[in-house]
């Protein structure tokens, strides 16, 4: 019976030892979190680097993903702040990876740790800190966060707001002997042509073409380059109808190309208007059908160009745009 409550009295005390050791790692952690000017600091520069697509509350939009919440700590949970300001510092923003200094970077991750529930401690956050990000976050955005992020929204929102250069042609041409696209086409398309992104409707995503084979294509050359728009994201699946190559570029741009030489046949702009806020405003893919080429601008416009020769036929707001529209003039 002795033997046996000494037993159980060892074991009561390594539970305690454990628990107080654990209980002194996680006091460590929060104490060497992050200093609360950092955190301040880290405010201001998340605002003007990332706010315009991660959203000024950090809920995300499009293709950014949330930076605080659920989302955010079931994906950063189990990795620390250095894998945090690695991430920020290799990749951010996408269209200027690198730019952000690492002191506005070490400050950003700070941000991020205040707004998912981690206290400020007594130590400075540095680059080289490797604190594991569960430990001292929850996933919950305090009051006081909560209450400044709506107020800071203006700046960003403004500043993704600007108009860019106006709408319409920028080179004029015409593409000769257009052929409408049809219902039949759009159902069994050419294997010259390439009408909607994946090819067809059943999203074969490769060509019914059979003149490259694996015994000459070591014969191919190149036969031109065409160097596309710079300044924004870029994720083109271009059309081709008839020989022509109907090609979207960053900032609402379109071309008509000829795929045989490379020679550009008429370019437009689609939209005035600048990025929407929230997302990179990537450029990913057209649609085509009767005489009319379609896209969808970075702005949340539908716009409908003629295939022939590039002029708008119509353009409407979305909903984004229109709400947005209704708020600058006090509907809303």
């Amino acid at each position: 019976m002795t033997r046996t409550r000494t037993r159980l009295l060892l074991i009561v005390i390594a539970v305690i030892v454990v628990g107080a050791m654990s209980a002194s790692g996680q006091q460590a952690a929060k104490s060497n979190s992050y200093a609360a000017e950092q955190s301040s600091a880290g405010r201001a520069a998340y605002l003007a680097n990332c706010a315009a697509c991660h959203m000024p509350d950090l809920k995300g939009s499009n293709e950014a993903l949330p930076l605080a919440g659920a989302n955010f700590m079931s994906t950063w949970r189990n990795r620390t702040t250095r894998d945090l300001f690695d991430r920020i510092s290799t990749s951010m923003p996408p269209d200027k990876a690198g730019s952000i200094g690492e002191q506005d970077v070490v400050a950003i991750v700070a941000f991020i740790l205040l707004s998912n529930g981690a206290t400020a401690g007594t130590q400075p956050l540095t680059a080289t800190s490797a604190i594991g990000i569960g430990e001292i976050a929850n996933g919950e955005m305090p009051a006081t966060a909560r209450q400044e992020a709506p107020a800071q929204a203006a700046a960003p929102t403004a500043r993704a707001r600007q108009a860019g250069p106006p709408a319409g042609i920028t080179i004029s041409g015409e593409v000769k002997d257009y052929v409408p696209v049809t219902d039949e086409m759009l159902r069994r398309p050419d294997p010259n042509d390439w009408l909607m992104i994946r090819g067809n409707y059943q999203a074969w995503n490769h060509t019914a073409l059979t003149q490259v084979t694996k015994d000459n294509v070591r014969d191919l050359r190149l036969a031109w380059v065409w160097a596309m728009n710079e300044g924004g994201a870029n994720e083109p699946s271009p059309l081709v109808h008839n020989g022509i190559i109907y090609l979207p570029n960053p900032g609402n741009i379109v071309q008509a190309l000829d795929a045989r030489t490379g020679e550009l046949i008429w370019e437009t702009r689609a939209s005035s208007g600048g990025q929407q806020s929230g997302g990179t405003g990537a450029m990913r893919n057209l649609a085509i059908y009767q005489d009319k080429v379609f896209v969808a601008t970075t702005n949340a416009h539908l716009v409908a160009l003629n295939a022939r020769t590039g002029d708008t036929v119509w353009d409407v707001a979305q909903y984004a745009a229109r709400r947005r529209r209704d708020l600058d003039h006090g509907k809303l």
